[in-house]
């Protein structure tokens, strides 16, 4: 869920909003070259000796016993840098805690009232495989966290495991460019498949083992090694988009380690491939449609007095017969496929983000619409990031993982695309859900923690946020999960885009109360 690739995805957060933010608070580094390193990295600027951790494996059914870790070797990730760095070192399979182990790295942003210190807030910024840690290492901590959260915690977070520092994987794109996207054919079907596979073997003979222990359950496992490293009794948590899967699996695991947990953006892991895409997908159609309708009232919409919507047709479809050239991009030229899966990041609306860069995703995004129908330049499309090309292969993998398509053939297949289209006649399955899908059709890896209900039972309450217009992590499933956790509250804000703290002054406030008090809202509601 996308936060995405200047994190990771991204996500999770838009990729072309990160790349932005990273840019603006590090000119001389952007979040892309960080997360996409090819080989795996320790902590800038620091020598620190990785941390150990021994214990049991902790069983899925049940609270573990309680991890032990060595304290972080803190350094400034760089010169004269208030942002700290260090690594914790944990198992690589946890189904076997004596054998190999692998550094993940970690950063710390003291708080800045240190005198009325709540204790440390775990972020995670979505994915799969958004870097925490690398972004804390660039200063975006004092971008997206102002006042009191800023003021009152410790803000931590990792890079977790196959990603930026920590053993970062490189495995080639989540999508080929040119591969079968939206199979037409058993024969289109079939080298969907064997585009997948390749991938996957090619990860397997790039870092082994590796590729088999990077899902949600060995990063939960990881973050709570952190939190005993930091010497927290419980810790206090805020994750957005597919950073709520992480959270509540975390949950499952470690429900009497909890403070407090904001789970924003959430995903619901019982839905299902086929209906995550049905529901992603009439959602970001319903997303385009608000870009149309804004289009069509403001001026600073580069498409404003056209008919947007058949813009948008005229592009996909001449890019269909011709790809269409982007002067100066590595690409070179982008399919219909390619713009088709662009719309899931550049769609989505992240106005905390925009606010920071200055960048409004719908302006630059009929920016560069104008440009490939007027000028036929896709350069501004490609610059704005897509799922085809993207380099992050942390996010196919944990995707394959965790969120397998369980295609049960060509027929099956089709047949989503089909409904896909129905519910969103004109954006179809140009959703993330499919994206992950295609990705995984055929990985040669066993999914370890395929879709299946996240029951925590044991927690203190925990504070559900969602946006009555999320293209990416539509309502519905943040209802189903908020039937999972006992005893939480789900807080809704009648505004469109991406993860409510990024979007809504309400939302924000609500949940820092929370964080900060343990006390959930009185009102359940905001109004963007």
């Amino acid at each position: 869920m996308p936060l995405p690739r200047a994190v990771r995805h991204g996500v999770v957060l838009s990729a072309s909003a990160l790349t932005l933010l990273a840019t603006t608070v590090a000119p001389a580094a952007s979040f892309a070259s960080a997360a996409h390193a090819a080989a795996p990295v320790s902590a800038p600027g620091s020598s620190a000796p990785a941390t150990d951790v021994s214990g049991a494996l902790l069983p899925t059914s049940a609270p573990a016993s309680e991890a032990s870790a060595s304290p972080v070797a803190w350094k400034p990730c760089s010169d004269g840098s208030a942002v700290q760095c260090g690594t914790i070192r944990v198992p690589l399979d946890w189904k076997k805690p004596a054998g190999s182990k692998i550094d993940v790295k970690v950063a710390r942003v003291p708080a800045r009232d240190q005198a009325h210190r709540v204790g440390a807030l775990f972020f995670n910024p979505g994915g799969p495989g958004g870097q925490g840690a690398t972004m804390f290492e660039y200063g975006a901590a004092d971008k997206m966290f102002g006042g009191p959260l800023r003021e009152r915690f410790d803000l931590v977070s990792l890079d977790p495991r196959g990603t930026g520092g920590s053993q970062a994987l490189d495995c080639g794109p989540v999508l080929d460019p040119g591969q079968v996207v939206f199979p037409k054919s058993p024969r289109e079907y079939e080298e969907m498949k064997r585009n997948s596979r390749a991938r996957g073997e090619r990860c397997l003979t790039r870092h082994g083992d590796l590729v088999r222990n990077v899902d949600t359950v060995s990063v939960a496992r990881d973050m709570d090694v952190f939190r005993a490293a930091l010497g927290e009794q419980r810790l206090n948590y805020l994750g957005v988009s597919y950073g709520t899967f992480l959270g509540a699996t975390y949950a499952q695991l470690f429900p009497h380690r909890i403070r407090t947990m904001v789970l924003d953006g959430p995903v619901d892991h019982a839905s299902g491939s086929a209906r995550f895409l049905r529901e992603e997908a009439a959602a970001m159609e319903g997303e385009f449609n608000g870009f149309v309708a804004w289009c069509a009232e403001d001026t600073a919409c580069a498409l404003h007095g056209e008919d947007v919507g058949a813009v948008y047709d005229r592009v996909v479809a001449r890019a269909d017969r011709t790809p269409i050239p982007a002067p100066g991009e590595k690409i070179g030229a982008v399919n219909g496929d390619w713009i088709r899966m662009a719309l899931p990041e550049q769609l989505l609306r992240l106005r905390l983000i925009e606010d920071v860069t200055g960048v409004n995703a719908w302006v630059k995004l009929s920016e560069r619409l104008a440009a490939a129908d007027r000028h036929n330049d896709a350069s501004g499309l490609v610059q704005g990031g897509g799922y085809v090309g993207n380099p992050d292969s942390a996010y196919a993998v944990v995707s394959c993982l965790d969120f397998p398509p369980q295609f049960t053939g060509y027929a099956d297949a089709a047949a989503r695309l089909d409904r896909a289209r129905k519910v969103a006649p004109r954006t179809g399955a140009a959703a993330e859900a499919w994206v992950m899908s295609a990705s995984c059709a055929d990985w040669p890896v066993k999914a370890t923690n395929p879709w299946q209900p996240t029951v925590v039972r044991g927690a203190p309450p925990i504070l559900i946020a969602a946006n009555t217009h999320d293209p990416a992590t539509p309502l519905p499933g943040a209802r189903r999960l908020a039937g999972q956790i006992a005893d939480s509250r789900l807080l809704v804000t009648d505004v469109n885009g991406h993860v409510s703290y990024f979007n809504s002054a309400c939302a924000r406030e609500r949940e820092t109360e929370y964080l900060i008090s343990t006390k959930l809202p009185a009102q359940l509601t905001c109004r963007g």
